[in-house]
C-alpha cells in the first residue's frame, strides 16, 4: 500500500522531472490522491499536453529541456522549491551520446539551477540498479557512485549523474530501483508479449533478479520525500527475488499460459542486438533491445539489497510478484480467456 504521508514543505513547492513518464506519472497521481494540492506540485516537462493529462494544472508546468543548458526556463522552475524529485532520463538510446546528453548533462543543468535558486532544497535522484553494477546477492548495490562498476552505457550514465548529485552543494538522496513493472509501461508490455509468445527466448543460464512493482517504487519515493535522508544511497528490492527464467514462467502463468523457454547463447543475442542497433541508427530511433541491453542481460545477476531503504525509510515492498503480474495481465488484456484458448 502506498504511503499516505505527505511532505512538510512549508511555503515551498515540490519540483518533479519525468512526470510524463511511466513512473513519474504514477508518482504524481499518487501524491494527488493522498491529498497533496496540485498547486504545490510543479513539473519540468517537454510536452505540456501529456503533462496536463496526468492532472497537473497548466500553470504548474514549466516547459524546458534538461539537456539544454540555457538557464532561464530551469531557473524559473527551480525558484522557491523545497524538494526536487529528478526522475527524467533516457532509458534507451540509439547512440551512447544520448545517454550522456540527457542523463548526465541534464542532471548537471538541473543541479546548477536548483543550487542557484533554492540552495536549501533536498534533491532526490531516481537512479537505477544498473548504476551499481551486477550482483547476485545485493552486495555492492548501495555503494557510493565512485565505487560502482556498471556494465552498460546506460548504467555508466546513471552512475556519473549520481556522482554529480553526491558532489554538489545540495542535500541529497539517491534511490536505485531494479527492474520496475506495471500496467501502462511499454517495457512491461513488451516483456509480457515475449513471455506469452509460442517460444520465449531467454539466456541459457538463469540470472538472479530483483524486480519491483511500480506502486512499491512510488511508496519508497514518497517516503524519501518525507524523510529526506541526506547522503543515503537506497537500492530497492521487491518482496521476493526471482530469475530470468522463473520470471518469464510467472508472467505466462499470470496470463493463463505456459511458457516455452528456449535458451539462446549470448553470442547469438549480441549478434541480433547488433542488427537492431544498425536499424536504430538508420531510423535515429532507439529500441529496447540493443547491445547495451545485452551487456546487462549477460551479467551474472541484478539483485538489490533492500536493507538501507528498510532502515532509513521504513520501506517494505507490499506487492507480491504473482499478484503484481496478475494485475498487469488483467489491465493490459493478456489474460487468456476460453474464447481465445
Amino acid at each position: 500500500m502506498v504511503s499516505s504521508e505527505l511532505p512538510d514543505l512549508g511555503t515551498r513547492d515540490l519540483l518533479i522531472t519525468g512526470a510524463t513518464g511511466f513512473l513519474g506519472g504514477e508518482f504524481v497521481r499518487s501524491l494527488i490522491r493522498a491529498g497533496m494540492p496540485a498547486a504545490r506540485i510543479r513539473c519540468i516537462v517537454r510536452d505540456r499536453a501529456r503533462a496536463s493529462a496526468v492532472g497537473i494544472p497548466t500553470d504548474r508546468l514549466h516547459a524546458a529541456d534538461l539537456a539544454d543548458s540555457t538557464p532561464g526556463a530551469l531557473a524559473a522552475a527551480a525558484t522557491g522549491v523545497g524538494v526536487v524529485v529528478h526522475m527524467a532520463g533516457a532509458v534507451k538510446a540509439w547512440r551512447p551520446s544520448e545517454y550522456e546528453a540527457v542523463n548526465v548533462e541534464g542532471t548537471r543543468n538541473l543541479l546548477a539551477a536548483v543550487a542557484a535558486q533554492s540552495p536549501l532544497a533536498h534533491f532526490v535522484f531516481v537512479s537505477s540498479l544498473a548504476a551499481a553494477g551486477p550482483s547476485i546477492d545485493g552486495a555492492g548495490s548501495s555503494e557510493a557512485p565512485e565505487r560502482c562498476r556498471p556494465v552498460s552505457h546506460y548504467g555508466e550514465s546513471k552512475r556519473r549523474a549520481e556522482s554529480l548529485v553526491a558532489a554538489g552543494s545540495l542535500p541529497w538522496t539517491i534511490v536505485r530501483p531494479p527492474a520496475i513493472y506495471g500496467a501502462g509501461d511499454a517495457a512491461t508490455r513488451l516483456l509480457f508479449r515475449q513471455s506469452c509468445a509460442p517460444i520465449a527466448v531467454v539466456p541459457r543460464r538463469a540470472r538472479p533478479l530483483s524486480v519491483i512493482a511500480v506502486d512499491d517504487v512510488v511508496d519508497a519515493l514518497q517516503r524519501a520525500v518525507v524523510r529526506r535522508p541526506h547522503g543515503a544511497v537506497l537500492p530497492l528490492d521487491g518482496p521476493e527475488r526471482t530469475d530470468t527464467h522463473t520470471l518469464v514462467r510467472a508472467i505466462a502463468r499470470a496470463c493463463g499460459r505456459r511458457a516455452r523457454l528456449v535458451g539462446v547463447p549470448m553470442a547469438v543475442a549480441y549478434a541480433a542486438a547488433t542488427v537492431c542497433d544498425q536499424f536504430a541508427a538508420l531510423r535515429r530511433s532507439a529500441s529496447f533491445f540493443s547491445r547495451d541491453k545485452v551487456r546487462e542481460i549477460r551479467a551474472r545477476g541484478w539483485v538489490a539489497d533492500g536493507g538501507p531503504a528498510r532502515s532509513l525509510l521504513d520501506f517494505e515492498p507490499a506487492v507480491a510478484l504473482a499478484d503484481g503480474l496478475a494485475a498487469v495481465a488483467r489491465r493490459e488484456g493478456f489474460v487468456l480467456t476460453s474464447a481465445t484458448a
